[in-house]
């Protein structure tokens, strides 16, 4: 309730009041507390609930259509559109998305329908391209954006990215946490992990997070890198001097692939 009359009070909504002294909201205002709880659940920071809300706002037709709408939201930008017609490339980029549709007069909220495999890897590729490009802009969004990719898709690409920017803003705990929890990992985000280990100081558990590493990827240069480098800090040489090794030689390769010799 405390939420609601926070609404109320910064005339987001404009409730009427009925018989009895219950107040009565517009289906214009049930979807935008709808839209301002889905934002608060994903954590959205204050500022990006109320850039989306006023977004909101000034998008909702004063009636619903005949085949009611859809509100979509990514960061702190929000589309509203009617159900059915071709949406825009930014309105495929969701962060929330349900529908708003009249059953037997009432107002129903319908959470979006599941996707077919292209089409959900088409909108798994939207969120994650969306967030990427968020991150030079407005990290929050970003890491909005991401965390939506990781819920909706289980996105273990949009899992190390996320991570990395709890991890840049010292919230390495948070990022290790996020790591854990994702079942039969890749090398990228081992990679992450291990690295999130090594900060917190835990260099026995990220040894052997980077072996893991080098089991799926033996070719991962700066897992060799990094663990011939924490050898080195055990006094273990002989493991060191052939994780530089294998670290020289690929990395020279990468040098080589990335500047060819002019012909």
């Amino acid at each position: 309730m405390a939420s609601i009359r926070a609404m109320i009070r910064a005339r987001y909504v404009s409730p009427s009041k009925a018989p009895g002294g219950s107040l009565r909201f517009s289906f214009q205002d049930l979807v935008l507390l709808r839209t301002a709880r889905q934002l608060r659940a994903a954590r959205i920071s204050r500022r990006l609930v109320s850039d989306a809300l006023r977004t909101v706002q000034a998008q909702l037709p004063s009636h619903l259509p005949p085949n009611g709408l859809s509100v979509a939201a990514i960061g702190g930008r929000v589309v509203v559109h009617e159900t059915g017609k071709t949406r825009d490339a930014l309105s495929g980029q969701l962060l929330l998305a349900f529908e708003v549709r009249v059953v037997d007069g009432s107002f129903q909220f319908i959470d979006a329908a599941p996707r077919t495999d292209d089409a959900a890897a088409a909108e798994r590729d939207g969120h994650f391209t969306a967030a990427l490009e968020l991150e030079g802009t407005d990290i929050d969004a970003a890491m909005a954006a991401y965390r939506a990719c990781v819920s909706r898709h289980a996105d273990m690409a949009a899992c190390a990215n996320l991570g990395r920017l709890l991890h840049l803003q010292g919230r390495i705990s948070e990022a290790l946490e996020l790591y854990q929890k994702v079942e039969n990992p890749d090398s990228d985000l081992l990679y992450n992990l291990a690295v999130a280990l090594e900060d917190l100081g835990r260099t026995d558990e990220a040894i052997v997070c980077y072996n893991r590493v080098l089991e799926l990827d033996a070719g991962y240069a700066d897992a060799h890198h990094n663990i011939a480098r924490l050898w080195h800090l055990a006094g273990d040489k002989r493991r060191a001097v052939r994780h530089w090794s294998a670290f020289r030689k690929l990395d020279a390769k990468r040098s080589a692939d990335r500047d060819p010799p002019q012909g």
